[in-house]
């Protein structure tokens, strides 16, 4: 166990020392400050709120997304091919706690770049509130809180949760298919992956099996002002989502066992 622990707080360390895990940081707070940009060319208020909590949760998701695809593919399939595995596996290192680690400290790393997409978002959310979008309004005087458009944080942290999940299965997927795909091969499954488990529910279909039933993560929508997302939604997902991800690697190990490494 602490063998594992320690790999997955190597492979942390090393994914969040990644240009390209700065690079995606960049766009989300990039993206970000534009969904509060473009509110101001929506007259109605909750449309502009509306607009920018889906958008936040959408945002961390694919984020996410990115940096675990690209995260599996340098943790798993680059120390696979640059025989670099050999060295941790001829030590009392198993080809479990090998795969586990590296998997654990890719789920950390987007896990602390979501909880920093979050804040970012809470604070723009929290900007949007107070200055009505009017940011000639900005250290001047602040708002009647009547005038103000209520804001479901519960629903929308819990959307930030589920955007995590959402990320996590498909990391966890990544995770197995770095044992063989590099990492354009990778992108291109998993995100094609990401399309069409996201269009089978428009037609009736769920994969939830062979395909992570994102419907069920899906959280940019019903975050919003109106309505809410039910706690329950949020509980129900991240079971899914433990249960999705533990199949995944646990036939990804199955795989593995019988992997030659060259």
């Amino acid at each position: 166990m602490s063998a594992t622990l320690a790999l997955a707080r190597l492979t942390t360390i090393d994914l969040l020392r990644q240009p390209a895990t700065w690079l995606a940081l960049a766009i989300a707070v990039g993206l970000i400050a534009l969904s509060l940009l473009f509110g101001m060319f929506s007259f109605a208020e909750a449309d502009r709120m509306r607009m920018l909590c889906s958008s936040g949760i959408a945002v961390h998701a694919l984020v996410a997304l990115f940096v675990g695809v690209v995260g599996a593919t340098v943790a798993v399939h680059r120390e696979l091919a640059d025989r670099t595995a050999l060295t941790l596996l001829a030590k009392p290192i198993g080809r479990g706690a090998f795969l586990i680690g590296k998997a654990g400290g890719v789920l950390a790393a987007i896990a602390l770049c979501g909880v920093l997409i979050a804040l970012l978002h809470i604070a723009a959310v929290h900007l949007g509130s107070i200055t009505g979008f009017e940011f000639d309004r900005m250290g001047h005087s602040h708002r009647n809180p009547e005038d103000m458009v209520a804001i479901p944080w519960a629903s929308l942290l819990g959307g930030h949760v589920l955007a995590f999940a959402q990320a996590a299965c498909l990391t966890c997927m990544s995770v197995v298919l770095a044992l063989r795909l590099g990492l354009a091969g990778n992108i291109i499954a998993c995100f094609g992956t990401w399309i069409i488990a996201n269009l089978l529910p428009q037609i009736g279909l769920h994969g939830a099996v062979v395909l992570p039933a994102l419907d069920l993560l899906a959280a940019d929508d019903a975050a919003q002002v109106e309505g809410g997302l039910p706690l329950a939604a949020v509980a129900t997902g991240l079971a899914y989502a433990v249960l999705w991800c533990g199949g995944a690697l646990t036939l990804g190990l199955a795989l593995f066992e019988r992997q030659d490494i060259p």
